[in-house]
């Protein structure tokens, strides 16, 4: 679900993999805040799907689909989706040289606006920590596992709000960098 409606730089992940789902469903993006899912099938299999055989807790409302169809139309549009892969390159950029400066990340990985920054050692284990203090920094990032800080801005973010989230990172990676030769 985290992974689709333009998160990667194209519409759909898939598209990374040179693979064609039978059946795909999305949510979250495709409804902004305004709870949608929708599912997606091939005509040879959407043929067998009669009415009344499939349904969805958050499907088919006027408002919803109005919503589903404006962000669809804003997210499909390529330069937002080259906006995506062009602003994943400079932060994972930037991130990359936080890490090597402060020692705080052994790797920076992910696809478009999905951002991995593997914790180093003494931090591996604390993901959790570590973004509960990124918040306290005004950063709010996503603990995925016990040793990833996870990114995942607004698809439209500007240069200058990631030029400012990236200052705070800094300052939090120079604080724990100064932890661990304290410990």
């Amino acid at each position: 679900m985290q992974t689709g409606v333009g998160r990667l730089g194209t519409l759909f992940a898939y598209e990374h993999f040179g693979v064609v789902p039978d059946v795909m469903t999305i949510a979250k993006a495709i409804g902004c805040g305004i709870p949608l899912s929708a599912m997606l099938t091939m005509d040879k299999f959407a043929e067998h799907l009669g009415q009344g055989t499939h349904g969805t807790t958050f499907g088919g409302n006027p408002l919803a689909c109005a919503v589903g169809e404006a962000a669809l139309h804003a997210i499909s549009q390529p330069e937002l989706l080259y906006g995506v892969r062009e602003r994943h390159d400079y932060l994972v950029s930037r991130l990359r040289q936080i890490g090597k400066r402060y020692g705080v990340f052994e790797e920076v990985r992910g696809i478009g606006l999905l951002i991995g920054c593997v914790l180093a050692e003494p931090w591996r284990g604390k993901a959790r920590e570590v973004a509960k203090a990124a918040l306290a920094h005004g950063v709010m990032v996503l603990q995925a596992g016990q040793d990833v800080m996870r990114l995942a801005p607004s698809l439209n973010i500007s240069y200058p709000e990631i030029d400012e989230g990236l200052a705070r990172l800094e300052v939090l990676a120079q604080e724990l960098s100064h932890e661990a030769v304290i410990c």
